[in-house]
């Protein structure tokens, strides 16, 4: 197992290639392969929920109960929750408790939002992290975790805390230096093909979203790509943004996933306040085969009213209330 010496925590516990070069994101008519088409053993799977916002959604407990006893009912092989899943505080006791009621392994990764009410440190040890970021191996792959919780505060890389991270986009969901030269001997270190998972999005599928640390870090990943005669980095998962969307940028294939309860309409939309509430929880189950493929079992649903079509939000045609299902492929390790 590759996890670096500060990357341990505490929680140990289906042909699509080129679909998305030819532009199809959303790749839910094609029909999956049968379950039976890949021995299991060979299989990786895994739950995946993100953006819970416990403490802002009231019904986030209802909504991660759901995930939990669907994820408990299937034989994963870990679950991971993308970041924003609750405040460091007593009253998010419970969201913790509940969490940590799944009896296999699980992986956190920082939200900005987790930090509204307290310190880095805070969340990370509220949370059971060992660190704010790190890696991982589980059977034929290596898994990155990574903390874009940064804001530049007169040329000095500081974290997130207390939510200072309300100033402008260029100096904010950053990746450190230091981490950025971790990632790169994170990834010299293994020879397992690699997937990433980060709060904010290193594609530019969103004009002006995602993290202004998107050049330096994808420059690791190409990089890395290129000394092998294999696809080293093959995927990015994140959050943050509440959307449903998928781009491919040198190989990679980059996975902006949905929120599990809401879109942040602003103030004059939406059913709740500031938010479009979905009417159902989503959340995801990817599965991971070594001969070339990544499998997205998405959950669908829909907005509660009024929703932002009816509000004409300006980004209304973009957004949706589910994760599609998605099937894609990458150049196998021969």
């Amino acid at each position: 197992m590759e996890i670096p010496k500060k990357g341990r925590r505490k929680f140990l516990a289906h042909m699509g290639l080129g679909i998305a070069a030819l532009g199809l994101g959303n790749a839910r008519s094609y029909a999956f392969l049968p379950k039976n088409h890949i021995p299991k053993s060979e299989m990786l799977n895994i739950g995946f929920i993100t953006d819970l916002h416990h403490g802002y959604c009231k019904d986030a407990m209802e909504r991660l109960d759901v995930f939990i006893k669907e994820a408990s009912s299937r034989q994963l092989d870990f679950i991971i929750q993308g970041g924003d899943f609750c405040h460091p505080t007593p009253e998010a006791r419970v969201c913790i408790d509940l969490w940590n009621s799944y009896k296999g392994e699980k992986y956190h990764v920082l939200g900005n939002h987790d930090m509204d009410k307290g310190s880095k440190q805070d969340a990370i040890d509220f949370l059971g992290m060992d660190n704010n970021y790190y890696s991982f191996d589980k059977g034929d792959f290596h898994f990155v975790v990574m903390d874009g919780n940064y804001i530049l505060n007169d040329g000095k890389y500081e974290d997130y805390g207390h939510a200072n991270f309300y100033i402008d986009q260029q100096h904010r969901s950053l990746v450190n230096p230091e981490q950025i030269e971790w990632l790169k001997q994170d990834l010299e270190r293994t020879d397992k093909q690699t997937l990433i998972f980060s709060h904010q999005a290193f594609d530019e599928i969103w004009n002006g979203w995602s993290s202004p640390s998107r050049f330096a870090v994808r420059k690791v990943i190409d990089d890395a790509n290129n000394r092998t005669d294999y696809q080293k980095v093959i995927a990015c998962f994140c959050g943050h943004h509440h959307v449903d969307d998928h781009s491919y940028i040198n190989n990679v294939h980059y996975f902006q996933m949905n929120s599990a309860s809401y879109y942040y309409v602003g103030d004059g939309f939406g059913s709740d306040g500031s938010r479009a509430m979905y009417k159902d929880p989503i959340f995801a189950f990817l599965s991971l085969d070594p001969s070339g493929h990544i499998l997205i079992e998405g959950r669908q649903s829909q907005f509660m009213h009024p929703t932002p079509t009816e509000k004409r939000h300006p980004d209304a045609p973009r957004l949706s209330a589910s994760i599609s299902d998605r099937k894609v492929g990458f150049k196998r390790r021969g």
